[in-house]
Parts: C-alpha cells; sequence; structure tokens
C-alpha cells in the first residue's frame, strides 16, 4: 500500500440519542492510514514484517490514530510478539512527543510460536530506538496491573481473545483509568468473518459496538466487502451514561469462563469502580454464564472436534483447488 493515503472527505452516519440531544457518530475513511513507521522499522528489524499480528493496512491505521491524536500515555492488552508495540514506538518516536507506553499479555511466551517470548520485537525496537519510557507486563492480566500503571490513559489498542468475555472484562477494568477524550483502537473486529467463518469470534465487534462514544473505521479496499479489521472510539461524555451497555453485552453466552482466580482479579477492579446497578449487571452475567457453561460441557466437546474437522476439510479443499 502506499506510505500514506489520507481521505479528504468526512463521511459521517448520526445515531441519535437521547441523552441531553446528543449525537453519536461513525467517522468513516477519515482517519489518514500511514504505513510509513512500519516500514521503517522493519527496515532495521525485518522479523517485524514476518512476526506482526497486523495487517499493513490495519497498523497503518493505528499510526493514522497516534499521528491524529498524539497520546501520552499508551496502553497496549494483548502483546504476542510485539510487533505492534514495534510499529507503535517507531511512530511515537517520528512525533518526537513525549509519551509513555505500557503492553500487558497474559502469556510468558506466544503461543502459536512458542519459540518466542511475548513482546520480543517490542524490545528489540525499545533498544534500538533508545526508547526507555516503556513496560512490558508478561503472564499478566490486566486488572492485575492497571493500578499500577494508573489513570490518565489516553489511547489504548485491545487485541486479546476475541472471543467473549474477552475484550469486554479487559475493557471495564480499562474503562476507570481512561483520560476524557481517550481514544480505545480494537484489532479484528470482524474476526467472526474470516475464512472459515466463526460465530464465536465476536468480542471486540460486540464492544466496538455497544460503547456508546465517537466511532471511527475507515474501508479496507484489500477485502471483500471493505469492512475493515481494526476500529475505534473516542470516550465522550455519553460514554459513562451508558456504561451499562457493555455490563448487558456482559450476559451473551461466554465462550469461555476464567479460573475463579482470574475472576476475583477482575471482581477487585469492578467492585471498586462501578455503581449498584452495573454490579448487578456484572454479578447475573458471570453467574448465568458459568452455570451455562458447566451445563454445556459435552456440547461443546462436540462442537469443537466438528470445528476442526470443518477446518480440516476447508484446508484440503482449497488444495485440491490449487492443484486443479
Amino acid at each position: 500500500m502506499k506510505a500514506k493515503i489520507c481521505c479528504t472527505e468526512f463521511t459521517l452516519m448520526h445515531a441519535y440519542l437521547s441523552h441531553k440531544g446528543l449525537t453519536a457518530m461513525f467517522f468513516i475513511n477519515t482517519v489518514c492510514r500511514d504505513a510509513g513507521p512500519r516500514n521503517r522499522i522493519a527496515e532495521v528489524l525485518p522479523e517485524v514484517s514476518e512476526d506482526i499480528e497486523m495487517y499493513e493496512n490495519d497498523s497503518a491505521f493505528v499510526c493514522g490514530l497516534l499521528e491524529r491524536f498524539k497520546p501520552r500515555k499508551i496502553l497496549e492488552v494483548g502483546v504476542a510478539d510485539g510487533g505492534t508495540t514495534a510499529v507503535v514506538l517507531q511512530c511515537m518516536k517520528e512525533l518526537q512527543a513525549p509519551f509513555s507506553l505500557y503492553s500487558v499479555d497474559v502469556l510468558e511466551k506466544n503461543s502459536r510460536k512458542p519459540q518466542h517470548e511475548i513482546g520480543y520485537l517490542g524490545i528489540k525496537a525499545k533498544e534500538l530506538l533508545g526508547i526507555d519510557n516503556c513496560q512490558l507486563y508478561r503472564g499478566m492480566y490486566l486488572p492485575q496491573v492497571i493500578q499500577q500503571i494508573g489513570d490518565g490513559i489516553d489511547f489504548a489498542i485491545i487485541d486479546t481473545a476475541h472471543v467473549l468475555p474477552g475484550e469486554l472484562l479487559d475493557f471495564l477494568v480499562l474503562f476507570p483509568f481512561l483520560a476524557p477524550n481517550a481514544v480505545v483502537c480494537l484489532h479484528d473486529i470482524r474476526q467472526n468473518h474470516k475464512n472459515p467463518p466463526s460465530a464465536e469470534n465476536i468480542a471486540t465487534n460486540v464492544l466496538f459496538n455497544c460503547v456508546a462514544a465517537e466511532k471511527y473505521i475507515d474501508a479496507d479496499e484489500t477485502r471483500k466487502p471493505d469492512y475493515p479489521n481494526i476500529g475505534a472510539f473516542q470516550i465522550n461524555e455519553d460514554t459513562p451514561v451508558y456504561i451499562n451497555n457493555a455490563f448487558g453485552a456482559l450476559t451473551q453466552s461466554w465462550s469461555f469462563v476464567p479460573s475463579e482466580e482470574v475472576m476475583a482479579y477482575y471482581d477487585a477492579i469492578i467492585k471498586r469502580y462501578y455503581a449498584e446497578e452495573s454490579l448487578w449487571l456484572y454479578e447475573r452475567a458471570v453467574s448465568m454464564n458459568r452455570q451455562s457453561y458447566e451445563a454445556d460441557r459435552v456440547n461443546r466437546v462436540a462442537r469443537r472436534a466438528i470445528g476442526k474437522l470443518t477446518r480440516t476439510l476447508t484446508r484440503i479443499t482449497a488444495s485440491l483447488r490449487e492443484r486443479r
């Protein structure tokens, strides 16, 4: 793609809200995507091109947001090999503005590439670029470290489980620590439509659409249809008013239930920072999903086996087509 793609027209879709007559907006094709920082860090750190888990259009969107909003305190939840960390560091260095970056991942090593420690590309980029103001938390859940990171976070990238309750829980932990007008970027918002499709991979899409905020998406010409796999929203005064939309979304069926130990981390933050009606929804969402998850254990095993078989057959069919 071109190093930088800017859209000259604002395309707005208005979703009118009853609260104080305010308007929540979708801003479509208004972010100037910039692939330059990714290209430049890849020149000195070639592994970025190989191991980053974002397509070029997606990381260019992230850089466009960084250049537009110029954040000072950035949080990355979900790190993998650290390719996005490296791109963010390059982009922020080029902006020549003070910033700090905090990266959090529940794993110590990449589950798909066990030879790689989580965040290894970010660590290399940090050394190459001479940047000191970044911190990596490996093997930690966000609620374990969010109070240490502190408030005033004005830019966040969430790219974690993709299945419920993943990103919803992380956002609810993050929200009390966001600065006014903070931007939250979500990767894989169309993950459920990948090939083969998966109806479970909806967490980022649910979060993107249930939060009352100003939404940013750019058409992705590399996809058909061109709905993108990455989007962002900017917190506004409606967001806290309608935060229970996110708690209500937790009542949907979860694809996994975190252990009691892990849920205790989330409980501690959520029960400290939210009002009684939010906690009422949260506690019932957790309770219902624990019951449903246990009752559905046998069916879940069968669905996984069928899903694995379907993916295998899809790969075999694609291979046979290529040979023709």
